[in-house]
């Protein structure tokens, strides 16, 4: 497979750098274009922009001085015409650029033109421009030879650029326009110029090009051919990596958005219950209000709730990371499992008028009391805080054989069947707005289900949305009766 794939390699080598030569030549000679035809914009444009400079210049240093004091409201004749003449043929007409010169007057009237058959006439269509020049602007371009007053300019050349400038008098009125012809064959040869160089330019360039860069182009091609080789024989890894990479940034994503939401929740579950301590101390600073015997009682009352709200869940934190790092050992003794519940109910005010206790005369069991209290306590307080204030709740105990069969029975929202496996893990609530609604850390349940695998048990639920939920836990007393034997050897 490897040699039929640099076989099929090699047989593209050449048409790769066909392309090349190809693509480069028609790339450069489109560049090539583009530029010469900007550049030969430009400088026919510059030398247009000269050719009115200079018109300007033939007005303002040789016409002007040799009109000055003359009337030109009139067409020139006699003595001046000659003087004008002689000027003209020998200062603007003999270096081959300039070809024609016309004085007009404001109404269209040639006064004067070094072709005198121009002389007198007038050509009425010309007095808007002319009127347009004489406010003091100087206007150019391309002569149209075909109109009437070009009739004498039309053996000149095929193609004239004409300057209009305005003639002023000492005092620097305008009193006419001057009008002088140039050879736009003189403009068009610095252009045609511009375009010789930039090809020449342009060839070197090209042959230049060709020169350093297929080398360069040939080598880059086995290059290219040997790693396209390599890539294909390392595809099926980069698959695999890529999809591992997907389920890796998807577990970060997943644990990035747990600790988000647990860094949101323990902000405010943590801060609630020192608010309303801080706020009943500060209260009870109050001389009117700490003399007050039933309402410090309150105050206290409040205080003594929120601080052990407080306890039970930097206690379930603390629980948590023991958990994490591996737990502790069990302390199996003997455990009274009716104090156990009434403990784990004192806990919560209130809740004694709505926890109904059913327990069957169970004696001394040996089991982990403090992991037995917290797991009593965290599924009182799920079912108390996810039910009416209104609704009981019912606290059942019984002995099956070696069991110890506890079950605690709300009346709440209830959970969904697709949440039931979930609401187990660590730092899980089955929606964000119940959790800001009922608040938690989303401990709780995490904490339980760990706490009943470390004493051997296990932990069931049933739940109905709407009507409630039912958590059943079943503790192995005989195991840990058995450890407590074998911790006593």
């Amino acid at each position: 497979m490897a040699r039929i794939r640099r076989s099929a390699g090699s047989g593209r080598q050449p048409r790769l750098v066909m392309r090349f030569a190809v693509s480069s030549l028609v790339a450069f000679v489109l560049v090539g274009s583009a530029i010469s035809y900007v550049a030969v914009r430009q400088a026919r444009g510059r030398a247009e922009t000269v050719a009115m400079f200079h018109a300007q210049f033939v007005t303002e240093a040789v016409l002007a001085p040799q009109l000055s004091g003359m009337t030109l409201s009139a067409p020139i004749t006699g003595p001046g015409l000659a003087e004008l003449d002689t000027l003209v043929r020998t200062r603007i007409l003999n270096d081959g650029r300039d070809v024609r010169v016309k004085i007009w007057s404001s109404d269209g009237t040639v006064v004067y033109s070094d072709e005198h058959a121009l002389i007198g006439r007038q050509f009425p269509e010309e007095a808007a421009s002319l009127r347009s020049v004489m406010v003091g602007g100087v206007e150019g371009g391309v002569s149209d030879l075909e109109e009437a007053e070009n009739l004498y300019e039309r053996g000149l050349g095929s193609k004239l650029f004409q300057t209009y400038v305005p003639l002023r008098d000492g005092s620097g009125a305008v009193v006419g326009v001057a009008e002088i012809y140039q050879r736009y064959s003189v403009i068009e040869g610095d252009a045609r110029g511009l375009v010789g160089t930039l090809s020449v330019v342009f060839l070197v360039g090209l042959l230049l090009l060709y020169a350093v860069l297929m080398p360069i182009a040939l080598k880059a091609s086995r290059t290219l051919r040997d790693r396209n080789a390599r890539l294909l024989d390392t595809a099926g890894q980069l698959e695999v990596l890529l999809a591992r990479e997907q389920e890796t940034v998807a577990e970060l994503r997943r644990l990035d958005r747990m600790k988000s939401d647990f860094v949101s929740a323990a902000s405010h579950e943590l801060r609630t219950p020192l608010t309303g301590i801080i706020g009943s101390l500060r209260t009870l600073e109050r001389a009117e209000v700490g003399n007050d015997p039933s309402t410090r009682n309150e105050l206290l009352a409040v205080a003594r709730n929120q601080a052990e709200r407080l306890f039970r869940q930097v206690r379930n934190l603390l629980r948590g990371a023991h958990l994490e790092e591996g737990g502790g050992n069990v302390l199996v003794e003997g455990v009274d499992v009716g104090s156990v519940l009434s403990s784990a109910i004192d806990q919560f005010p209130g809740a004694a008028s709505r926890v109904r206790v059913d327990v069957d005369d169970i004696p001394v069991v040996g089991t982990d009391r403090q992991r037995l209290e917290e797991i009593l306590s965290n599924l009182l307080e799920n079912a108390l805080k996810f039910s009416s204030a209104g609704s009981t709740v019912d606290l059942a105990g019984r002995l099956d054989d070696d069991l110890l069969i506890l079950t605690i029975r709300d009346r709440g929202i209830g959970i969904a069947p697709e949440d039931v496996e979930e609401m187990f893990e660590r730092f899980h609530q089955v929606d964000q707005s119940l959790t800001r609604r009922f608040g938690g850390l989303g401990l709780g349940l995490h904490l339980v289900r760990e706490m009943v695998a470390e004493l051997g048990g296990s932990i069931s639920v049933e739940s109905i949305v709407g009507e409630g939920t039912t958590f059943a836990v079943s503790i192995p007393i005989e195991l840990a009766r058995s450890e407590a034997a074998t911790s006593a050897i």
